[in-house]
C-alpha cells in the first residue's frame, strides 16, 4: 500500500469514491479485488463502492472479463469541463502568477503563419516596459515563443516548416541558418523550454515553453521577457518557471502529460 493510500479505509465515501475513480484512470482497466488489495480497502468496501459507482454510470464493467473502467458519466462531465475552459479566459492569472514570481513580464503568443502573435501580457511591479504591444506579430524563428511552439511540434513537422520559412535577420543574434535552427529546436524539446538571446529586440532576453491543447496540440506559448543581463543570468530559473506554468496551463486545457499528437 502507498503511504499517501495508507487510512483510506477510515476515509468518508466521497473520498474513498473519488479514490476509486482516480486509481481506475491510472489503471485503465482493473479488478475490484485488485482496487481493494492496491487502495488498502475492505474487499466489501471496495465491491460497495464500485457498485455504486456502476449504477451512477461514473464505472462500467467489462462484459467478459468483469474488470472495470471510467464510465460514459464521466465522459460526459470531462466534455462539460472542456467547453468551459478556454485559453484566453484561464492564461491570465497564470500569466500574472508567472510576472509575480519572475519578478519581469509575461507574454500568451498564438501562432499565425510563421509568426507569433502577442495576445496577452502581464507586468510585475519591478518589471521594465517593454515595446511589445498586444498584436504584435514576431518571426518564430526569433523569438523563444516561436521556437518553444515549434519544438512542440511533431519533428517532421517541424522541420518543414523551418525548410519554407524565410530566416530574416532581425539582430546580430537571430539565427538564420536552418540547420542551426532546427538544432536548436531539438534541444528545446529535449530541454521543455526555449530561448532568446537577444534574437529579436536589442538588449532583451527570453525563455518560454508551448502551450498545449487537450490533443496535445501546441497552440499557443508562454514567455518571461526582461533586460537580457537580468533574464540570461537565470536562465534555469526562469526556465524552469515558465515551463511548469505551460504545463499547469496545458493541464487546465485537458492536456494530459506524455501526450503526443
Amino acid at each position: 500500500m502507498v503511504p499517501e493510500q495508507r487510512g483510506l479505509e477510515q476515509s468518508g465515501t466521497l473520498e474513498r469514491g473519488l479514490a476509486v475513480l482516480e486509481h481506475v484512470g491510472r489503471h485503465q482497466e482493473i479488478s475490484t479485488n485488485a482496487i481493494a488489495r492496491q487502495l488498502g480497502l475492505s474487499r466489501s468496501a471496495a465491491y460497495r463502492i464500485v457498485g455504486t459507482l456502476k449504477n451512477l454510470e461514473y464505472l462500467e464493467a467489462d462484459q467478459v472479463t468483469g474488470r472495470v473502467r471510467l464510465g460514459t458519466r464521466l465522459v460526459e462531465l470531462g466534455a462539460r469541463a472542456m467547453a468551459a475552459t478556454d485559453l484566453h479566459r484561464c492564461a491570465p492569472r497564470y500569466l500574472a502568477s508567472l510576472a509575480e514570481r519572475s519578478g519581469e513580464t509575461t507574454y500568451l503568443a498564438v501562432p499565425d503563419n510563421d509568426t507569433m502573435v502577442y495576445v496577452a501580457t502581464e507586468r510585475s511591479a519591478s518589471a521594465v516596459t517593454l515595446a511589445c504591444r498586444l498584436g504584435t506579430r514576431r518571426p518564430q524563428h526569433a523569438t523563444s515563443l516561436g521556437k518553444a511552439w515549434l519544438a512542440a511540434l511533431p519533428e517532421l513537422d517541424r522541420a518543414e516548416r523551418v525548410r519554407r520559412m524565410k530566416l530574416d535577420s532581425l539582430t546580430l543574434k537571430t539565427i538564420i541558418d536552418p540547420h542551426r535552427l532546427l538544432d536548436e529546436l531539438a534541444k528545446t524539446s529535449r530541454r521543455g523550454w526555449a530561448i532568446d538571446e537577444v534574437e529579436n529586440e536589442p538588449d532583451v532576453g527570453c525563455v518560454a515553453a508551448a502551450v498545449r491543447d487537450h490533443s496535445g496540440r501546441p497552440i499557443a506559448a508562454i514567455s518571461i521577457a526582461g533586460p537580457a543581463p537580468r533574464v540570461l543570468r537565470r536562465l534555469d530559473e526562469l526556465g524552469a518557471s515558465v515551463a511548469g506554468t505551460a504545463a499547469a496551463l496545458s493541464l487546465r486545457l485537458g492536456y494530459v502529460r506524455g501526450q503526443r499528437v
